[in-house]
């Protein structure tokens, strides 16, 4: 009995996602193809836009919108908690990091110069 119903929910949770995915094909087809033959493209974009919005309004309204806008409201207040480095700190680590790579890569120059010899050597 439960797995019918979680299939029911399933399915009904999906619908909006298809219907909003419907809508996006049909617009950008209609963009495409111009049936009702917009010469203008200024006009083409409009309808297209339009089609977007909508499929975006029933998205949102679909279960699976509402968890992704409870997602983004969830992600905003995280930022609000993460502790930005300053302009100072981050000219400083960048500095730092940039030394270390020229160093790794000569440290690696080097090594590559020592491999190259002692293969010559081995091989001559």
């Amino acid at each position: 009995m439960s797995k019918n119903v979680e299939n029911q929910v399933k399915s009904e949770s999906s619908i909006g996602m298809i219907v909003s995915l419907l809508i996006v094909v049909g617009f950008l087809a209609l963009f495409y193809l111009d049936p009702l033959e917009l010469q203008v493209t200024l006009y083409k974009v409009l309808v297209l836009l339009a089609g977007l919005v909508l499929a975006g309004f029933v998205f949102f309204k679909s279960p699976q919108g509402i968890r992704f806008n409870t997602f983004l409201k969830e992600t905003k207040i995280e930022l609000r908690k993460v502790v930005w480095p300053t302009k100072d700190e981050t000219i400083k680590t960048t500095g730092m990091i940039m030394v270390a790579v020229v160093i790794v890569a000569i440290f690696l120059w080097i090594v590559d110069a020592f491999f190259t010899w002692a293969v010559q050597l081995l091989t001559n």
